[in-house]
């Protein structure tokens, strides 16, 4: 048993020396950019399906199908309404975030919760946030190459 026990710590020992050297994430100047403001805001449709990143103000918060904030994001004069894919207990209402995520249109049949308050042509189901404020940096544990992607400074790919 203490061969085993023994054998067992140095193996994690080992791991965590090698660990320690490996690359870590780190933003930088170029981290977390955007593609859509209130300047090209008018161009939307070109983006339906693509992944869009932006900043917007935290309008109002709904709960979604699935438990997670359905936040009413304010960019400038306009607003898209954006669930995200994960809980957020930092941010709330007049909160500035960066969001990523798939730009889709709003559902023709939203549930009936969702019909109360969803309105607009397009919505975003958001796999990231980040609040430079707050340094509260959200994702989506299965979108390891779109974190990485955002963090090197590009809008994250769909693959």
């Amino acid at each position: 048993m203490k061969i085993i026990f023994a054998i067992l710590l140095l193996g994690f020992s080992a791991f965590n020396l090698i660990a320690q050297d490996l690359p870590r994430t780190k933003a930088n100047e170029k981290s977390f950019p955007t593609n859509i403001s209130n300047e090209n805001f008018n161009e939307i449709n070109d983006f339906d399906g693509k992944i869009v990143a932006f900043d917007a103000v935290i309008e109002r918060n709904e709960v979604s199908r699935n438990k997670t904030p359905f936040y009413k994001l304010k960019i400038s004069d306009n607003y898209l309404w954006t669930v995200l894919m994960f809980g957020n207990e930092v941010n709330k209402v007049g909160d500035t975030i960066r969001v990523v995520g798939y730009l889709r249109p709003v559902p023709a049949k939203p549930n009936k919760i969702e019909k109360a308050f969803l309105d607009g042509k397009y919505m975003v189901i958001a796999f990231g946030l980040v609040d430079f404020v707050t340094s509260n940096f959200l994702f989506l544990g299965g979108a390891g190459q779109q974190k990485q992607e955002w963090i090197d400074g590009k809008i994250p790919s769909s693959q």
